[in-house]
């Protein structure tokens, strides 16, 4: 499963958000990357950003080493700052020790740093829906199960948004990013977004209601028989309801209607970091896991150190 080079990604990005994308060829493999812009005065200064680049498992120490320093001459340009790439491998028990371990051999043997600017998760939730119904509720943790009964016992019910709770959602969703303390597209991209999508055919808007309001809403794409859960919001005002678990397990079946093979839940902590900031977002996907997955995480080439060293203290701050 790959949302981050997938076809509705970079349109996304290209078409809704005014992206610039480019290809590039790393590892013998093509890839897209993003050029972002960092205005100083009057200077433009640049960084980039490629996500979801696979290593290959026989590739030789020589051949990394020569990728590395064919990308870094390719950008070298004086106000070019960094290059930021997220390496997909995905980890084995035990996570901490082996994601350190290749965090250091990176830095000593390829001059890659782990990133200054997080902005891609180091683990992530795939649940699996090819299994039973049956096969699918049994996964899910007790305190889900207990939740999901306590949600019917309050006669919620699932459906897909019509175009006025299309509209609603914003509202909520900005509600919900205050409180949780995540930050969301203002709303003249969130309707750029939703018009985009609308027209692809490939997502959908799920919510639940009790009576009349609308207590939770998930928006999900969908490509190649794999789904990814990408926007999430909720009603406060309802939160003993246990929504949520409600919402997702009615979402997976009926996915699974529409022959999706596995939903990937996306952007959660890693098991071993317990004071990460998406910590409570984690504990609710773990939840209702199948599989949970570590990468890598991300690096960075630094393309001209001075900045590079900069820049670094501006994100720190």
């Amino acid at each position: 499963m790959n949302f981050y080079q997938n076809k509705i990604r970079r349109s996304i990005s290209k078409d809704v958000f005014k992206k610039d994308i480019f290809d590039i060829i790393i590892f013998w493999k093509k890839y897209w990357w993003i050029k972002r812009t960092h205005k100083k005065f009057w200077i433009k200064l640049y960084w980039f950003q490629v996500l979801w680049v696979e290593i290959p498992k026989d590739i030789t120490d020589n051949d990394f080493k020569y990728e590395i320093k064919h990308l870094k001459q390719s950008f070298k340009v004086w106000n070019n700052i960094f290059f930021q790439i997220w390496f997909i491998t995905n980890l084995q028990e035990p996570f901490y020790e082996t994601r350190q371990s290749i965090r250091w051999n990176f830095l000593k043997n390829y001059g890659l740093y782990p990133t200054i600017k997080e902005n891609m998760p180091e683990a992530t939730v795939i649940v699996d829906l090819i299994k039973s119904d049956e096969e699918l509720y049994k996964s899910f943790s007790k305190s889900a199960k207990r939740n999901i009964r306590k949600a019917i016992k309050n006669d919620l019910y699932f459906k897909i948004a019509d175009e006025k709770e299309i509209d609603d959602f914003y509202d909520l969703w900005y509600k919900t990013s205050k409180l949780k303390w995540f930050s969301i597209y203002p709303k003249k991209d969130y309707l750029k977004l939703i018009n985009f999508l609308k027209s692809t055919w490939t997502w959908n808007l799920y919510i639940t209601k009790k009576d009349d309001t609308i207590i939770s809403w998930s928006i999900e794409i969908t490509e190649n028989n794999y789904s990814y859960y990408i926007y999430g919001a909720t009603n406060r005002d309802f939160i003993k309801i246990w929504w949520h678990y409600f919402l997702k397990y009615e979402m997976f079946k009926y996915l699974k209607k529409k022959w999706i093979k596995k939903v990937d839940l996306l952007w959660v902590s890693p098991l071993w970091y317990e004071n990460h900031h998406l910590l409570w977002v984690s504990q609710f996907k773990h939840s209702l896991w199948w599989e949970h997955v570590e990468y890598v995480w991300n690096f960075d080439l630094p393309l001209n150190k001075f900045l590079y060293k900069l820049l670094s203290l501006k994100f720190k701050h």
